[in-house]
């Protein structure tokens, strides 16, 4: 038996803005190629070993639809939606039996289920092993979705190795889940809907052998819960931390700026390679305060950055531009942020409903979305629905302010110090158009005159 694993086409942000691609830091700043998401090692470590697979990026390699793979299994995220559907319904045009999901089938079942034979809602750790039996016993259902979110202990580790070819891709971090779940229900992030509001900790003795495997590798913890303030998080991370810190690895962590600051805390994610934090400034209410200017959180943003850079942990701030308690000033507001802390490392996004969400369900409710809808806009580059305090005109103009103005002071070389990309590994990818590399050469050859 053969399976292809499809992981389907996402416009890029400098496709959408090919005017930023002249700057070489912003250019830069997205020049890795990375390599599929979490959910396909998952599915594929998941297999009998009886059965073969190869997966197929869309986004740097064409995809041939006259496979001879017994079934096709396309994995996606909601601004990959419009490419997965095309794939899926091409493949049942010539007779493919097509299975689909991740976190868009997950929220938008009942589209997603008009692109397949069958799909897969929620999470596949329980799920995949059964629809693939099924598959080979000739009754595979049209929906499958567990009683139950997987127990810890079924939480499956993802196969090591399977992008590690370096023709295809730049950055070869692996990708480790420690938890799944998250109990908070912050208005745009759709984790509680696709992973349950219960928090689940994965075996210790699991996951630090996970990661010895990756000994003096990087990898990327997936899970921002495992960052947060509760006192049984963090028991497990200082442990794991502890477990860990022989390994000489080299961790990348990410949460929001509600993270857990306290100095023995960060001390224990240093010691065990921690090299950079990414920090999501969104509409969490602590996000909510920072962009009011709240004194006390504008210091405790200020403290958390120094903590990080001085532990050698590298501060990476994303900041998101025109939710529904942004005004006018947030430009100004991101952008002294990042001065006054000397922030190094940094990217922006525009605020963007996911299906599902209470702020899909509020932009929907108040017909505030912009039509006709597009999957493909909603990669948090574009403005895809009204804002409350911002014009959307007003919107686009400051969020190309923002990369323009940090960047232009930026440095390049220290600013991508943690992830050792160029911007001229864009003119050799092959997931730009040749107006986005035509654009990098330009803003290169202008760099060098200016040098």
């Amino acid at each position: 038996m053969k399976i292809t694993f499809i992981y389907p086409k996402f416009e890029k942000f400098l496709d959408t803005y090919p005017e930023l691609a002249e700057l070489p830091a912003v250019a830069a700043t997205w020049a890795f190629r990375m390599p599929p998401a979490l959910g396909i090692p998952i599915l594929v470590n998941l297999l009998p070993a009886d059965v073969s697979w190869r997966v197929v990026d869309q986004n740097i390699e064409a995809i041939d639809y006259a496979d001879d793979a017994d079934l096709i299994a396309i994995s996606y995220f909601t601004p990959q939606a419009a490419f997965a559907y095309k794939i899926g319904d091409e493949f049942l045009r010539r007779g493919k039996t097509v299975i689909a999901g991740g976190m868009h089938p997950s929220t938008m079942p009942e589209e997603a289920a008009a692109h397949c034979t069958s799909l897969c809602v929620g999470e596949a750790d329980t799920i995949w092993p059964r629809m693939v039996a099924d598959f080979k016993a000739g009754n595979l259902a049209r929906l499958y979705k567990a009683e139950t979110v997987p127990a810890p202990e079924q939480i499956a580790s993802a196969k090591p190795g399977i992008f590690d070819i370096e023709d295809k891709y730049d950055w070869h971090a692996s990708l480790v889940s420690i938890t799944r779940g998250c109990p908070f229900g912050c208005e745009w992030c759709n984790i509680p809907l696709y992973q349950d509001s219960r928090i689940r900790l994965r075996p210790m003795d699991a996951v630090v052998a996970e990661i010895e495997t990756l000994r003096g590798k990087e990898f990327y913890v997936t899970d921002d819960m495992v960052m947060l303030n509760r006192p049984r998080i963090t028991r497990y991370m200082l442990d794991m931390c502890e477990r860990i810190k022989g390994f000489g690895v080299r961790m990348f962590l990410s949460c929001s700026p509600a993270m857990h600051n306290d100095p023995a805390f960060l001390d224990g994610l240093a010691s065990a390679g921690a090299a950079s934090m990414y920090t999501v400034f969104a509409s969490d209410p602590v996000s909510v305060r920072f962009y009011r200017r709240d004194p006390a959180i504008w210091q405790r943003a200020l403290d958390l950055v120094r903590a990080l850079e001085d532990r050698g942990i590298r501060f990476f701030g994303s900041f998101g531009v025109g939710f529904d308690t942004m005004g006018d000033d947030q430009f100004d507001t991101i952008l002294s942020f990042c001065e006054e802390a000397r922030v190094k490392t940094a990217e922006f996004f525009i605020a963007t409903p996911f299906p599902g969400t209470p702020f899909w369900k509020r932009i929907e409710a108040e017909s505030r979305f912009i039509a006709p809808r597009d999957w493909r806009k909603y990669n948090c580059a574009n403005v895809v629905f009204r804002p409350k305090l911002i014009s959307e005109d007003a919107l686009r103009q400051g969020f190309v302010r923002l990369w323009k103005e940090f960047f232009a002071s930026a440095d390049m070389e220290e600013s991508l110090s943690s992830f050792r990309q160029k911007a001229e590994n864009i003119l050799k990818s092959r997931e730009y158009s040749q107006q986005v590399k035509d654009a990098v050469a330009r803003g290169l050859k202008k760099d060098k005159l200016k040098s």
